[in-house]
């Protein structure tokens, strides 16, 4: 048995060397680039380490986690935000468990996260124990998923009723957030939160308008297809900023004074301009998709005697979605980094919270601190959602032949 286990070891380490050998060190300059790769490397992990656990001084994030998080929110209607938490949550592990799946491996690990999250990063007071309750629903969530599949029909129904609860999630929480006479302004939104605010309104609205703009724009009717045309290349002929600064100043002149509409708050123009400007981008993305699918399926569908909405909605929208995955994806990760633009209108988002921390006069000089506590958010989501999507191309057997 042991030296079975011997025999294996030599087998795995010649390999290993075979393929650093071919690889790695298979000519002079890319042995050279290869060594010179790890020194820099080296350093940087070394550098990034020895500031993380022994040069920073965190008290500049602790002592700010609410201004990082949720900015100017009261702190009497916080319990406006945990309803909506726990249903993302649910939804969330649901949906991992219908569609994705991670093993057991992936949900060890999320549940590590999520309680880290749940310990160190939250208040040292209810928020850690809401947070860890949010953790358990997801976990639940994925576990039901997982083992309502043994049932067809049982999947049919839970994959309906999770949909429905995505489209649902937004405008409950807009409405939790809002409602009744104490209702918080949206004004008062702030930090991490109003930046998955105006992202979550920018993806659903841009990428539902996004599909509607690449239809109109590929419709055989010269009207719909020139009206589609000049909105997308005029919004993406300007910069976002340029847009964002426009709904500040110039979009409530050309707003009739209908029901408040000239009146508009700030951020409610910020996610209309973040949608509006998503959905130029998206519909291109989706035009590209269209356009890659062979003629042939269009005329299958027309031989099965389907209309065109049927072979639009059934037949070539799918296809055409699917081709171009890795590209939307690209351009919601691109989307959520670009929420921080919104700092330009005075609002205090999360890296508007970070500059704001470190001009504090007990923390002057700590800028470094806070921004690289920002700069790990973001990347967490963006990293989060670059996964999911790589995922999803597997499962779909995208770049597989």
């Amino acid at each position: 048995m042991q030296a079975t286990r011997r025999i294996e070891a030599d087998r795995t380490v010649a390999g290993a060397r075979r393929w650093m050998h071919q690889q790695l060190f298979n000519s002079v300059g890319n042995g050279v680039l290869t060594v010179v790769t790890v020194v820099v490397l080296s350093y940087l992990v070394y550098s990034l380490l020895e500031f993380v656990l022994f040069s920073a001084d965190w008290e500049v994030v602790d002592a700010n986690r609410r201004l990082l998080f949720l900015g100017r929110y009261p702190a009497d209607q916080e319990w406006r935000l945990w309803p909506a938490i726990w249903g993302l949550f649910t939804l969330a592990g649901l949906s991992t468990g219908l569609w994705i799946g991670v093993g057991r491996r992936g949900l060890v690990v999320s549940i590590g996260v999520l309680v880290f999250t749940a310990t160190v990063l939250a208040e040292p007071d209810a928020n850690g124990l809401r947070l860890a309750v949010a953790a358990l629903l997801a976990t639940a969530g994925y576990v039901f998923a997982r083992r309502a599949l043994r049932d067809s029909q049982a999947t049919k129904w839970l994959q309906r009723i999770v949909i429905a609860g995505w489209v649902l999630q937004l405008p409950f929480t807009v409405l939790l957030l809002t409602s009744g006479s104490d209702g918080v302004d949206t004004s008062l939104w702030g930090g991490f939160m109003l930046n998955i605010m105006l992202a979550s309104v920018g993806i659903s609205g841009g990428f539902a308008l996004g599909i509607v703009l690449a239809l109109g724009r590929w419709s055989s009717y010269p009207v719909i297809r020139w009206t589609c045309a000049t909105y997308i290349e005029t919004i993406r002929a300007g910069p976002l900023i340029a847009w964002l600064f426009m709904a500040r100043f110039v979009l409530p002149d050309f707003l009739p004074p209908i029901a408040g509409l000239d009146e508009l708050d700030i951020v409610v123009r910020a996610m209309l301009v973040l949608a509006g400007f998503t959905a130029a981008y998206i519909a291109e993305v989706v035009r590209g998709g269209l356009q890659s699918l062979p003629t042939g399926q269009t005329e299958a569908a027309k031989a099965l005697g389907m209309n065109s909405l049927q072979t639009t909605w059934l037949i070539v929208l799918p296809q055409a979605l699917r081709a171009v995955i890795p590209a939307i994806v690209s351009q919601l990760i691109s989307l959520w980094k670009d929420t921080t633009l919104v700092f330009g209108l005075g609002l205090i988002e999360l890296l508007g919270a970070g500059r704001a921390t470190s001009a504090q006069p007990a923390f002057i000089g700590q800028q470094a601190e806070a921004l690289l506590f920002v700069a790990l958010l973001f990347w967490a989501v963006a990293f989060t959602m670059s996964r999911l999507s790589m995922r999803i191309e597997r499962r779909l057997g995208l770049g597989e032949r």
